[in-house]
């Protein structure tokens, strides 16, 4: 940028800061000429540096010209703070329902007003003392004003932070660009228009305006470009394009045109009265229109867009496609993704009563057949003693994940790990609480704090393929959000792999606590059934309680196509959310499982209506399934329903990494598995309950579900594969 350009500055001007500042040609009759020949405006501002240090935290600044109220709604999934500088009338504040807050000072300087957990702002407003009051800051004063927000906020960690100044190239603009430009975090602006042509002109000057103090110009945006009927959905003018509107002036300026938004009455009514538009308008067009915009951006930031300069972010956002090129499965059917997915599709059951503790269990066999578990190794090894069973059957499902993908030992050393699990060795703290108690501390094992840890899993895992110097060196990360473990490790993996911060992952979770002391913890829960696992069913009286683990190879798609590997499937979104009701129980409204997997959607991008396929958490107890089938019917009315519980039990923190692993074999193969065990429903919720498995010829498209006691709600978003 040229530094410094006055507003009444010549054409040509080459700054204030310029060495040529006064001296150049484009500087005659300049009636800042004199000034700026003194050298004084080639002097450092001091405050740049603090500024500087402010935004450090800052991954991305983007300026709106203009209207604001566009992009606020966008769902970035990220933390976002919005800047309020537009001192002709800040309005940020009103529309968002803040208004009457103000400025609070801390340690750490002015703090952000919170509209969500990742939605904050920062307004001119706040400083107003009546909210009618006007603004009559000028000069100085006005930029002074503006620099301070930029330095004394505490703006903290953002993915973006959004700046919204008023139309035209006024002052804010020239003292915006000025201060944000030095830091190197502007990545460019979103022009803001409306059909007329008086308005046409303000953003052919922002356009030279951007042009001149080299602002990258993202996209331009028309706003009110038709009417709507609150009515019937008429759409009709609302102005006359009598220069052909935003359309032919992006056609002649080179420039791309975002979005093209109707004005609904509703949106201001629901503005002045602070209800959510989308939520109670979804089938506007206007709301159309932006989640149309909200899905281009994201689709911008993900496919490595040049305007927005984010090729080389590491964090915050997603950039690169992620996908599942390696399984492993250990199950109650025994050890193998084969036998489990076979077992699925013919609908059978691994379930067994157990008459000592009168609770129907899944245990992972461990007899003479070819898929039965196999522990001589290990007992050789006297491994037995140093790591728990849990850890053993995520080994074994590892050992079967690597092999899948074809992954080589030179592959392992940019490779990370995330292998959660829910529940510690019951048994063995038991018997150490004894030994202690018996008066035989010395003879607890000092493998005891090892064998208890729920990371160790992945501890365990990233050592054993520590194979000729080529050892699991990525991130070492380990879940344990109760029944929902599975599922949030694969989903923070692939977080991670899709914002750069490493290559390939190998996640999922473990579990077995298939023991006396569990069962009779769940029994007093009454949450295990004494005869059968039976999702959806009229009859269901609580889950069956087994033991098993799953994994899967994650890796970046240029990874992936890169080697040439199979793919099962890609993951396109993850949601995460909390009902906040109750410690064991889930809301009887599913506002939990809505809101994970309506996150789940925003992030992939997706239509609500391309989902073909949920597998659901459903565990086969009463509120839970219920509660689970009426948030699927608000999202996705219709659409196809089943759970693997009644097939091979609840494996609790394992579970949502078993599904998602069978899920990706069901996209991969173009088969659904049906319910088990499900011969009367009493769901009356709009989904269709799969009775046996069923051909999926296209349109693959897939939820998976994980929920947990505590309530965090998991969703990860899965569909084929697809080079475009």
């Amino acid at each position: 940028m040229k530094e410094n350009i006055p507003e009444n500055a010549n054409e040509h001007c080459p700054g204030a800061g310029s060495e040529e500042a006064g001296k150049a040609s484009a500087c005659d009759g300049c009636p800042n000429q004199s000034a700026c020949a003194s050298g004084l405006g080639r002097q450092v501002d001091p405050d740049i540096e603090s500024i500087r240090n402010r935004l450090s935290g800052v991954r991305h600044i983007l300026l709106v010209l203009s209207e604001v109220f566009l992009i606020i709604t966008v769902n970035f999934v990220l933390q976002v703070a919005l800047l309020d500088v537009d001192i002709c009338g800040p309005s940020l504040a009103r529309m968002l329902g803040v208004q009457d807050e103000a400025v609070h000072e801390s340690a750490d300087g002015w703090s952000k007003v919170f509209i969500d957990d990742n939605l904050s702002v920062m307004s001119i407003a706040f400083l107003l003392q009546e909210k009618n009051d006007a603004v009559i800051w000028r000069g100085p004063r006005k930029n002074q004003m503006i620099k301070k927000f930029l330095m004394d906020v505490d703006w903290g960690e953002l993915d973006y932070l959004i700046i919204d100044t008023p139309p035209g190239t006024s002052d804010e603009h020239i003292s915006i660009v000025q201060y944000v430009q030095q830091t190197g975090s502007l990545d460019g602006a979103i022009l803001v228009t409306t059909p007329q042509e008086v308005s046409l002109q303000d953003v052919r000057k922002e356009v030279n305006f951007c042009r001149k103090t080299g602002i990258n110009i993202i996209g331009v945006v028309e706003n009110m470009s038709s009417f709507v009927c609150p009515c019937c959905f008429a759409i009709t003018p609302l102005f006359p394009k009598t220069t052909g509107g935003a359309e032919i002036m992006c056609k002649k300026m080179s420039l791309h045109l975002m979005a093209t938004l109707p004005l609904d009455p509703r949106m201001a009514a629901c503005v002045d009265s602070g209800e959510d538009f989308l939520g109670e308008n979804a089938d506007s067009p206007l709301a159309k229109a932006y989640f149309s915009f909200d899905h281009l951006l994201h689709h911008r930031r993900r496919s490595h867009v040049r305007q927005l300069d984010i090729s080389s972010v590491t964090m915050g956002t997603k950039l690169r496609r992620v996908v599942i090129t390696g399984i492993g499965i250990v199950s109650p059917f025994g050890v193998g993704k084969k036998v489990l997915f076979e077992n699925l599709v013919a609908n059978n059951y691994a379930l067994q009563f157990d008459s000592k503790l009168k609770a129907v269990l899944g245990r992972v066999p461990e007899t003479e057949s070819e898929s039965s578990l196999n522990l001589s190794e290990w007992k050789a090894a006297g491994q037995m003693r140093r790591v728990s069973r849990g850890s053993m059957l995520a080994m074994v499902a590892a050992e079967e994940a690597i092999q899948d993908s074809g992954l080589q030992k030179s592959d392992f050393a940019e490779m990370g790990v995330d292998v959660g699990m829910g529940i510690a060795d019951l048994e063995l703290i038991v018997e150490a609480g004894n030994l202690i108690k018996d008066g035989k501390p010395h003879k607890v094992t000092p493998y005891f704090v090892p064998r208890i840890l729920t990371n160790m899993p992945a501890g365990n895992i990233s050592i054993r393929y520590d194979l000729d110097s080529y050892g699991m060196r990525g991130p070492s990360l380990s879940s344990s959000t109760a029944c929902a473990t599975g599922l949030n490790a694969i989903g923070d993996a692939s977080t991670f792999i899709s914002m750069g911060r490493v290559e390939r992952m190998i996640a999922g979770a473990t579990e077995s606590c298939v023991n006396p002391i569990a069962v009779v913890g769940f029994q007093r829960l009454r949450a295990l059934s004494s005869s059968k696992s039976c999702p959806f069913d009229s009859k269901r009286d609580g889950f069956g309680l087994s033991e098993g683990a799953g994994l899967v190879i994650l890796e970046s798609l240029d990874s992936a196509t890169k080697r040439g590997a199979k793919i099962y499937a890609e993951i396109n979104g993850y949601g995460v959310a909390n009902d906040a009701f109750h410690l064991t129980a889930t809301s009887e409204d599913g506002i939990g499982a809505a809101l994970s997997m309506k996150r789940s959607i925003d992030e992939a991008g997706f239509d609500l209506s391309s989902i073909t396929y949920v597998n659901a958490h459903a565990t086969s107890t009463p509120v839970g399934d219920s509660a689970e089938a009426r948030a699927i019917a608000s999202l996705f009315p219709g659409v196809a329903v089943s759970s693997i519980k009644g097939h091979i039990g609840h494996t609790l923190g394992a579970a949502g990494a078993i599904e998602a692993a069978v899920v990706a074999m069901c996209i991969k193969e173009g088969i659904i598995i049906g319910n088990v065990n499900l011969e009367n429903t009493d769901i009356t919720s709009d989904i269709r309950l799969l009775m046996k498995a069923e051909t999926w010829s296209s349109g693959r498209k897939a939820l998976v579900n994980s929920f947990g006691f505590g309530g965090p709600h998991a969703t990860l978003c899965m569909s084929e594969y697809l080079e475009s």
